[in-house]
């Protein structure tokens, strides 16, 4: 009896081995990634303004920001800016501290 039903991937998966479904798997990861947006002085300085306005009153703020190639969001209270690494020390609502490049940030609000 010839059953000509094919199993898709699952009859290919089966035969390879597990470094090569991992290099599929970062290969795919990175096809994932997107570029670093380049930021404008003018909107450096909008983000400066917002932020220092926020250490002041000690506002909550929500950052979109660039890292390692994907956007993520965090959200809490600017407790420290180094003016050296030109990163900000953000401790989350979670309680978890945060630290973000200033020229990764993409939008604040």
């Amino acid at each position: 009896m010839n059953n000509n039903k094919d199993r898709g991937t699952i009859k290919w998966t089966a035969m390879m081995l597990p470094e090569h479904v991992g290099m599929l798997r970062d290969l795919e990861h990175n096809l994932k990634k997107q570029p670093k947006p380049e930021i404008d002085e003018q909107k450096l300085e909008e983000y400066e303004f917002t932020i220092c306005e926020a250490l002041e009153f000690n506002k909550e703020l929500t950052f979109h920001y660039w890292k390692n190639g994907f956007f993520e969001d965090v959200t809490g209270h600017v407790h420290y800016i180094d003016h050296i690494t030109k990163r900000l020390h953000i401790k989350s609502t979670s309680g978890d501290v945060e630290y973000i490049k200033i020229d990764c940030i993409t939008s604040i609000k």
